[in-house]
């Protein structure tokens, strides 16, 4: 299964946040309901305390006188019911309401013990006070309802909810964005990395790269260093190489067509014509793989472009193609308008170069090629199409691989003639296509590159 650092990295962090946030709600809600139970008890205890100093002690007589007003005055609450209740130690009512007087056991003179406690119906918190009484104690009682600590309690809970709520999504936000952030320095190599082809192996450049980066950033461009180098050494090989033997292998050529016009004996006949057709095509591939080393993208021949009219090329390639054509029984035609490019004039004549050749020989004798330059829609055309057997449809994007040749195909070449149109066209930003032409017959080759507006105008 595809693991995301992203998604683990908000795992490790949300995921603890909702375990952490509902304890943090808990204590937060405890803590801010403390203190308020706490005062709601103080005051009850206030209020028991005032109540007992209206109890006084006369040897064995207890007295509790205590005007209308301060009993309305102690019952008198906007929310709660309140009740007070004044024992004797045995446990008699001496004044107040007797629903209070239930068994609580004794309390210590000065003592204040707070309970819970359901009487008729209805939860009430209740202090129970004890007042020095001779020998023994005294009982004040004060109790209320709970609508107030209730009320506190649900404003305690939805403070807590809603606060925990705000941190929560603005914790989750914050991580979001963090996390984001903090990879974007991965997203921005991937870029680098996406956007480049199997020849550009320039060092990454991410200056603002974190530390943690830095090492795997380090480490890509000494690879990519040593692919170039590796890449860099075989190229220099196969120039240098196809550059040496082109020399011996023209030569090569040139004596086996002189053997074949000398007089020599019939049995060495069909010898020499063996001989005569290897050295063609070894010195045919040799000039294939010096084509190919100076289409490299890399190569200086690559950025060498200026501004050019395919017209111009195609009229260069009439020069040298007419009588060949001529002498192979072709008849080789040319439409030339007007096609300004941006480009490497010795490049794309090496790409015309290789379509008039390829159309040569595998059309054959008696075919028609046709050669034209153009501008539509914005596109400068180069076209090569012939009335040979064509390229069948399935095998179209396999020939324009190297050494891959299609099942028509004539003669004894290599399979790189188109290979080699196909990068050059590349190296120039152009699309090749090969269809079928209109007749219904041959091979269409178009190639559309952009137009040099600077020229065009």
């Amino acid at each position: 299964m595809e693991s995301s650092l992203k998604k683990q990295l908000l795992i490790w962090l949300i995921v603890p946040m909702l375990v952490i946030a509902p304890v943090a709600a808990a204590f937060q809600y405890w803590l801010s309901l403390r203190p308020a139970k706490q005062e709601f008890d103080h005051q009850l205890g206030d209020y028991a305390i005032a109540v007992s100093s209206f109890l006084k002690v006369d040897g064995e007589s207890i007295h509790f006188k205590m005007t209308d007003e301060a009993i309305h005055l102690l019952r008198t609450d906007q929310i709660d019911t309140e009740f007070f209740l004044v024992a004797s130690p045995d446990g008699k009512v001496i004044a107040g309401d007797p629903v209070l007087n239930t068994p609580e056991g004794k309390v210590a003179a000065g003592e204040l013990r707070f309970i819970d406690r359901e009487i008729n119906g209805h939860a009430l918190r209740m202090v129970i006070y004890g007042v020095a009484c001779g020998q023994n104690s005294c009982q004040v009682r004060v109790a209320e309802t709970l609508r107030k600590r209730d009320k506190v309690q649900t404003q305690a809970l939805i403070t807590t909810l809603l606060s925990i709520l705000i941190l929560s999504l603005t914790t989750a936000a914050v991580v979001l964005v963090a996390v984001k952030h903090g990879l974007k320095p991965m997203q921005d190599l991937r870029a680098q990395l996406a956007d480049r082809n199997f020849s550009d192996l320039q060092a990454i450049s991410l200056p603002h790269a974190p530390s943690e980066l830095q090492p795997l950033i380090t480490t890509l461009n000494h690879l990519f260093k040593q692919l170039s180098d590796a890449s860099n050494a075989q190229k220099a090989f196969l120039a240098d190489a196809a550059h040496q033997l082109r020399t011996p292998l023209t030569a090569l050529q040139t004596e086996s067509e002189l053997a074949l016009l000398e007089p020599h004996p019939k049995s060495l006949n069909t010898t020499l014509e063996r001989l005569n057709r290897s050295a063609s095509r070894a010195a045919k591939l040799a000039n294939q793989l010096l084509a190919i080393a100076r289409a490299d993208p890399n190569s200086q021949n690559s950025r060498e472009f200026t501004h050019i009219n395919l017209k111009d090329i195609g009229a260069e390639a009439a020069n040298e193609w007419s009588s060949l054509a001529f002498s192979a029984g072709i008849d080789l035609g040319f439409q030339l308008l007007t096609a300004p490019v941006y480009g490497q004039s010795t490049l794309l004549q090496e790409l015309l170069s290789n379509l008039i050749h390829n159309s040569i020989e595998h059309a054959g004798k008696g075919t028609q090629i046709t050669v034209k330059t153009y501008v539509l829609a914005q596109s400068a055309i180069l076209e090569v199409e012939d009335d040979g057997p064509g390229i069948d449809f399935e095998e179209r994007q396999k020939v324009l691989q190297r050494f891959s040749r299609g099942s028509q195909a004539k003669g004894f070449g290599s399979g790189l003639g188109l290979a080699i149109v196909n990068d050059i066209a590349r190296i120039h930003g152009a699309k090749l296509i090969l269809t079928t032409p209109t007749t219904g017959k041959g091979l269409l080759v178009r190639i559309l590159f952009r137009v040099d507006s600077a020229s065009a105008g």
